[in-house]
């Protein structure tokens, strides 16, 4: 019996995140949030490795030189990420640094400490909000070296940002971090592994588009703007597109010449081409769109 592939990439994370966030799983965001440094800082600085007092290389149980995972997170962070994390575009510095973060991570995934403003002794502490509206819960005029505020929902977002533009622009193979994952009920004769991107302008339409096609394959993005399905998910296997978008100028769908398409237009809506075109009225019905998506996933 062959096994569905269930494995996940660098990006997929990413994704994972997003998707605590808008769910509001605040804890499970932020902890792999927290982990996006450890990942890219490995792979830009791997010179960076733990030594005895006397300058040699520590090794681990294969021989390979140890990672210095501190100093890469930190010095990652302070060269890609910190860019994102300004509270005003113009501001000279980040408003929280590599070091800063690197403690909130230590603290929060291994010891969930320095979270209890009236602790004694702790150098800084952290105070996690939601809802503040901005990356800060209190203006940088306001905060002190000892006190770091932060919205988890703009912290994650942020990072997320800080990740996926180190992706997009370092070139480096992030191969090591896909994670092999076997899905041991489903098999590849259950349903086809394809990627399908569904872009519809309200979210919650969006949404449940997904839950319909839930039957027919195990990843179903949602967008609501054209370029994030661009750049998100630049060559999918089935496009699902809101009528509504097709007076915009940036179609990706309509750019790609071979991807089917299923269109969720009423009749007399702009043509994409027949050829790989399935038209389905705004109002449908669940097994309506199943079946148009089997169809032109064949």
């Amino acid at each position: 019996m062959q096994h569905a592939d269930a494995s996940f990439t660098f990006l997929h994370r990413l994704e994972e995140i997003e998707w605590n966030v808008r769910d509001r799983r605040w804890q499970s965001a932020l902890a792999l949030a927290l982990t996006v440094p450890d990942v890219c800082g490995g792979i830009a600085f791997p010179e960076l490795v733990r030594r005895y007092r006397d300058g040699r290389v520590m090794t681990d149980r294969s021989g390979q030189p140890s990672r210095d995972v501190g100093a890469q997170y930190i010095r990652w962070f302070d060269t890609f990420a910190a860019p994102f994390f300004k509270v005003r575009q113009g501001d000279a510095a980040a408003y929280i640094g590599g070091q800063r973060c690197w403690q909130l991570r230590c603290e929060y995934l291994h010891q969930n400490r320095g979270f209890d403003n009236e602790l004694p002794g702790e150098e800084v502490r952290f105070h996690l909000g939601v809802n503040c509206g901005t990356s800060v819960c209190r203006g940088p005029e306001e905060q002190s070296d000892e006190d770091v505020r932060i919205d988890i929902r703009e912290f994650c977002l942020r990072m997320c940002r800080a990740g996926r533009s180190y992706y997009d622009s370092a070139g480096a193979d992030f191969s090591l971090y896909h994670t092999p994952v076997l899905d041991f009920v489903r098999t590849h004769t259950d349903r086809p592994h394809a990627a399908v991107a569904v872009v519809c302008r309200q979210e919650a339409y969006g949404r449940a588009v997904a839950a319909a096609l839930a039957e027919v394959t195990d990843r179903v993005e949602v967008f609501t703007h054209p370029e994030d399905a661009r750049q998100r998910l630049p060559r999918p296997n089935l496009w699902v597109v809101d009528g509504a978008l097709l007076e915009q100028s940036n179609q990706p769908w309509r750019a790609d010449k071979t991807t089917p398409v299923v269109l969720l237009a009423p009749q007399g809506a702009a043509e994409l081409g027949k050829d790989r075109v399935r038209r389905l009225p705004p109002l449908f019905l669940p097994e309506q769109l199943r079946q148009a998506a089997l169809a032109l996933l064949q």
